[in-house]
């Protein structure tokens, strides 16, 4: 995971990447050739924007790099973060040329990537950032001697109320990474066309083709699938109603734990009965889902990890509702201590 904590940034220049022409033919960018001057305050300001882009309760993800040759952007985040001015204003050159081929659709605008290096967390550890960010029009006012004036802005971009940027953020994890072992780098990505619990609609020519990154592999979304399959699996099953419901409530109650991973394995050995565990396990081996135990990140399906939710009668009596499903029960006031309730379905088990 990365660590947001004392970011500062170095380094940034910033390239203007054009659209596809008509006929869909390449359009180089036009790259800057030397690093943006940039006070204090707008620095901090990119630090702010990328916290809040990739910080723990924002919709940045965790992905993995699946290209890391020698000319991909894996090698070139790593130079982008260790080498001189000179190096990094080359690099950077080179992943606006690749950022350019990679989009081909001539519906994607005109837009500037802003490439960053600094230090992170700690430990200091150095990073680099690419952010492709769209551009907009705005009206800016000044006052002068009582007098209000409104000016138009364009090509205004990586505003605080702008959500149309895409970033690609790569972390050094040790102090022994290389471009040869890309295991000491960590690679974090947001795309405005993410939402809390979706990643499929997510650029894929800007995190595959560009960042050479695979955004299944990441903690939030291998939690998200272990859920669903898991309840996927339990539903099946020809047991009781009751018994769907406590393991479901098992489920949750695991991801809900501190505990840091979860796993099929440990999953079944703890809920399920011996004669489930064989058809557990070849179910999800069969879903694909991860063997190993899996980094719990819960942020996309937070919401749907609530406990059921009790309604208790001074007679003792309990209603128990699936959680955040009150409303399958409706409770008229009541009168000589007695109270007429109303549930939506029929009786279908009773122990």
């Amino acid at each position: 995971m990365i660590d947001l904590t004392f970011l500062s940034i170095e380094r940034i220049i910033v390239h203007h990447i054009p659209p596809r022409a008509e006929d869909k033919g390449f359009v180089a960018p036009i790259c800057a050739t030397s690093l943006v001057t940039l006070a204090k305050p707008g620095l901090d300001m990119f630090a702010k924007r990328i916290s809040q882009a990739l910080g723990h309760h924002s919709h940045g993800i965790q992905a993995q790099f699946h290209n890391t040759g020698p000319q991909s952007y894996f090698a070139n985040s790593v130079d982008l973060m260790e080498g001189d001015d000179a190096q990094f204003i080359a690099s950077s050159a080179i992943v606006a040329h690749d950022l350019t081929r990679a989009q081909q659709s001539k519906n994607l605008s005109a837009s500037k990537l802003i490439v960053i290096s600094g230090h992170t967390s700690k430990s200091q550890m150095p990073f680099s950032a690419v952010v492709k960010s769209e551009l907009q029009d705005g009206l800016t006012e000044t006052s002068s001697k009582g007098k209000t004036s409104v000016d138009y802005l364009s090509d205004i971009f990586f505003a605080e109320s702008q959500k149309l940027y895409k970033i690609g953020f790569v972390q050094k994890t040790s102090k022994l990474g290389t471009k040869t072992a890309p295991e000491h780098f960590a690679v974090h990505l947001f795309d405005h066309l993410m939402t809390g619990t979706e990643t499929r609609s997510a650029a894929f020519y800007f995190h595959s083709e560009f960042l050479g990154a695979d955004v299944a592999a990441s903690d939030r979304h291998r939690t998200r699938e272990f859920f669903d399959k898991t309840n996927e699996f339990l539903q099946a099953q020809p047991i009781p109603s009751s018994t769907k419901i406590a393991l479901g409530e098992a489920l949750r109650a695991e991801l809900r734990s501190n505990k840091n991973t979860i796993s099929v394995k440990g999953f079944s050995d703890e809920h399920l009965e011996p004669a489930m565990q064989s058809k557990y396990l070849t179910f999800m081996a069969k879903a694909n889902i991860s063997t190993h135990a899996i980094t719990k990140d819960t942020e996309y399906i937070k919401s749907r990890l609530k406990r059921r939710q009790k309604i208790v009668f001074t007679s003792g009596v309990m209603i128990s509702t699936p959680a955040d499903q009150i409303y399958l029960v409706s409770i008229e006031a009541p009168t000589d201590d007695t109270t007429i309730v109303k549930i939506r379905g029929t009786v279908e088990s009773q122990e």
